[in-house]
């Protein structure tokens, strides 16, 4: 398993957890801006969007700074897609992790636990 790559092993686990439906697409960002692993295609929001919002509210993300610290932004389109960025930290860099729901379901649990494996891989 030491022989698999690291985009793989967070790859396979977002396809675990996309099975269950909790979301379209799932990609993971470094700060700088570099896709890092994905999973899905949302129909509505490109890979591309979603990094240009993401890195707008890292600033915002920044200023709150410890005062008011920031995990997850989260927004509900007009097409009921619901868009979440959890800004956390792994291998020492801040990162985004970004997510485009369709349904309903609960994400909260299914996002903190890929983000625990992502931890725990570097």
């Amino acid at each position: 398993e030491s022989s698999v790559p690291l985009q793989q092993k967070i790859e396979s686990a977002m396809a675990a957890f996309a099975m269950e439906e909790r979301w379209e697409s799932i990609i993971l960002y470094s700060s700088e801006g570099l896709k890092m692993a994905a999973h899905g295609v949302s129909p509505a929001y490109d890979p591309e969007h979603l990094l240009e919002f993401a890195f707008t509210q890292i600033e915002t993300v920044r200023l709150l700074g410890d005062r008011m610290p920031v995990k997850e932004i989260r927004i509900q389109g007009k097409d009921r897609r619901i868009l979440v960025f959890r800004y956390f930290d792994a291998w020492g860099s801040p990162m985004i992790l970004s997510a485009v729901l369709a349904g309903r379901k609960g994400y909260k649990r299914a996002m903190t636990r890929l983000i625990d494996l992502i931890q725990k891989l570097g």
